[in-house]
């Protein structure tokens, strides 16, 4: 009997043992199931809070790099605008460099053969020595002409010895900036017609034309002279010899020059000056010429 007892308590410790063990483990499963179902929903609101903060960290980049873009459009705006001004800038430059105006107009009225020193030569042939024959009298129609080519001032007939016609003239360019920033002062280059003569005649032999001093009649327009140029005309040949003076004006070049056209009876020239300071002679279309039907007479050079 008292082994009977023993049996069944052993047997009752080691249900109570085996009983508490599955409590214990039941009880440490419902902890970790408890705990896992706890801590999951602060795991998963973790990863959302880094995936947002990550989010924002890329949106700050992006917000940056748009700001840095934005910048690099504006300056490439402002130098596109600078880029834009300066091309502005030298097409006007080109558009000046290629204006030619329109000074004067010289028609050859007559041209014929007087008694000379040497046997009489056709107006076509030349002397040894390239120059037209010396017995030779043509006779010129001389007027100044504004850009539409009408004239403005009196036409003025004159006789030169020879058949090769000079025109010498002051001239004045200024430096390429003010041409590239169009100075309305010193955009283009001025000149003043000095005489006209023949290729017999001295050049102090010639008809005198502008007077120095004055505004040249070609561009003067009639209106009132300028101090700046009132200033290089009346100074003039102080101006072309003092570097100094030259450069506080703007002035690249300040000399006196002329022109020379072999020319035809029966023709007229256009007489020309570009804003580089260079002046040319040129045959123009009859049609384009308006001779005086009463030239006035012929006057001896002065």
């Amino acid at each position: 009997m008292g082994r009977v007892n023993d049996t069944v308590g052993t047997v009752n410790t080691t249900l109570r043992t085996l009983l508490m063990l599955v409590l214990v483990g039941g009880a440490g499963i419902g902890g970790y199931k408890a705990y896992d179902l706890y801590n999951e929903p602060r795991q998963l609101l973790a990863d959302k809070q880094a995936e947002l903060e990550t989010t924002i960290e890329s949106l700050k980049q992006a917000k940056g790099d748009l700001e840095a873009s934005k910048q690099e459009v504006a300056n490439l705006g402002i130098e596109l605008a600078q880029t834009t001004a300066k091309l502005e800038k030298v097409e006007i430059a080109m558009r000046l460099l290629k204006v030619s105006r329109r000074m004067a107009r010289l028609t050859v009225l007559d041209q014929r053969e007087f008694a000379g020193t040497e046997t009489a030569q056709s107006p076509s042939t030349e002397d040894a020595d390239g120059s037209g024959p010396d017995n030779i009298m043509t006779t010129i129609e001389f007027v100044e002409v504004n850009e539409a080519g009408d004239p403005i001032g009196e036409a003025r007939q004159l006789d030169i010895v020879g058949d090769m016609v000079y025109v010498d003239y002051l001239h004045v360019t200024f430096e390429d900036k003010y041409i590239e920033e169009a100075g309305l002062d010193r955009s283009t280059a001025i000149a003043l017609f000095q005489r006209i003569f023949g290729e017999h005649q001295n050049a102090a032999e010639g008809f005198q034309l502008d007077e120095v001093g004055t505004r040249p009649t070609a561009y003067g327009r009639g209106a009132e002279m300028s101090e700046f140029e009132r200033k290089i005309w009346e100074d003039f040949w102080t101006i072309s010899n003092d570097k100094q003076k030259a450069a506080e004006l703007g002035i690249r070049a300040a000399h006196r020059t002329a022109v020379g056209q072999l020319v035809r009876p029966g023709m007229t020239y256009e007489i020309e000056l570009r804003s580089t300071g260079d002046m040319s002679i040129r045959p123009i279309d009859p049609g384009r010429a308006a001779v005086n039907e009463n030239p006035a007479p012929a006057q001896p050079p002065n």
